[in-house]
């Protein structure tokens, strides 16, 4: 009986006691959260991903970061004010650290015990970090995109223009995360053709901050990918961890500004704003070579303009992966000799890419219709089309969505 007693107590503390919320209060208490600073900051937050991609680990450089595909990576956060960040990320062969204090930035990668220290103009070291995320925006025309590390306030700002007529929104029980109540609200799409099923949000009960972001793919895919803090507590951190010595032997590094902040922070956790969740979900305007984005909502897909160099790039690398004509892929492609394209005109370069392209290529499958042929990789959560015009496709959507969209912006 005693234990009985125990477990049903412990039980019962495991979902905290709130004031119920409506949908509408929550998201109107985000938006408010959203337009402030959350104050003084140390957290650990955890992205854990299932998206059923190829693996790529061997494509990947020596001391990178681990891609997010697949697995679990955690980045610990500093946050003080709107000059004084500090973002560390564990990898295979060490830790990179983004130390902002003031105008003075140093990238520290102890893999190669090399330190680059980055001296920022005025404008740019007070708006490198979009409010809403820790600090706010950034000032001046030089001051490119604001970054900001990978949160789950950065990811719910995308999500959140989702919710419309489109999107069926509710409240779910209550949950603790990194140890405070959360409210939690629930997403999900009215269309059967997105491939997300839903999407849980946890508030924090006190502050109405994000704290976790949770998608689950439609049908039995059950969850494929989170974002959440596992630490987080409030309070200015010491200013230790933004104030950076090279420890001896390191080599040192100078570099000068780019006119985006956002390249120099690779690897780090760390983006441009807004790169953390789904793609604008608002039509982009077209360009030379500019993806666009086709649809809205949960249905929004990232196109890229038809280019024969994509084709003959593709073509390349079925060449080499040695995938026969017959398979359908891109016309008689496999028929022409390594390092030269199906023209007979020399290798289209791909640089890096090469690898991480050729798995790609080896998962998807070859498929045609009436908009014409290409090859498709489906995952739990993403569809991705490559067509014979060199154009590709993306979306969390079902490939009939990326069929119908080759028809409609192929012209």
């Amino acid at each position: 009986m005693g234990i009985v007693i125990a477990a049903t107590a412990a039980a019962s503390a495991a979902v905290p006691s709130l004031p119920p919320l409506t949908a509408a209060q929550l998201l109107a208490d985000v938006a408010r959260a959203a337009q402030q600073p959350p104050g003084p900051y140390t957290a650990t937050v955890q992205q854990t991903a299932n998206l059923g991609l190829p693996q790529l680990s061997a494509a990947a450089q020596p001391g990178a970061a681990p891609s997010l595909a697949s697995g679990t990576q955690a980045i610990d956060i500093w946050y003080a004010d709107r000059q004084h960040l500090r973002v560390a990320v564990p990898v295979q062969a060490g830790e990179y650290d983004a130390r902002l204090d003031g105008r003075t930035l140093w990238l520290w990668d102890s893999a190669t015990q090399t330190a680059t220290k980055v001296t920022l103009p005025a404008d740019v070291s007070g708006g490198l970090i979009e409010r809403g995320n820790g600090a706010g925006s950034a000032s001046g025309p030089s001051a490119g995109p604001p970054l900001t590390p990978a949160t789950p306030q950065a990811a719910v700002s995308q999500l959140l223009r989702a919710i419309g007529p489109s999107t069926l929104v509710a409240v779910q029980s209550p949950v603790y995360i990194a140890n405070r109540p959360a409210y939690q609200l629930s997403l999900a799409p009215r269309s059967s053709q997105s491939l997300i099923g839903r999407v849980l949000i946890a508030i924090d009960a006190a502050r109405s901050i994000p704290l976790r972001v949770e998608v689950y793919g439609r049908g039995s895919a059950g969850l494929v990918y989170s974002l959440g803090f596992t630490a987080l507590s409030f309070g200015t951190p010491a200013a230790s961890n933004f104030a950076f010595s090279p420890p001896p032997g390191a080599t040192v590094q100078r570099a000068t500004v780019p006119s985006s902040p956002g390249a120099l922070l690779p690897g780090l956790g760390i983006g441009q704003a807004g790169e953390t969740g789904p793609a604008p979900l608002t039509p982009s305007p077209a360009g030379a070579g500019t993806p666009t984005v086709i649809g809205t909502d949960w249905l929004a897909v990232v196109a890229t303009p038809p280019s024969p160099a994509v084709t003959a790039a593709v073509r390349q690398l079925l060449t080499e992966q040695r995938v026969s004509a017959h398979e359908g892929m891109f016309g008689s492609s496999a028929s022409a000799a390594p390092g030269a394209s199906a023209s007979g005109e020399p290798a289209v370069p791909v640089g890096p890419y090469l690898a991480p392209l050729q798995a790609l290529l080896a998962a998807a499958k070859p498929v045609s219709g009436s908009w014409g042929s290409g090859r498709l990789l489906q995952t739990a959560l993403v569809s991705v089309l490559v067509t014979d015009k060199g154009q590709i496709l993306a979306g969390a959507v079902s490939p009939a969505v990326l069929y119908a969209d080759v028809g409609r912006d192929a012209g």
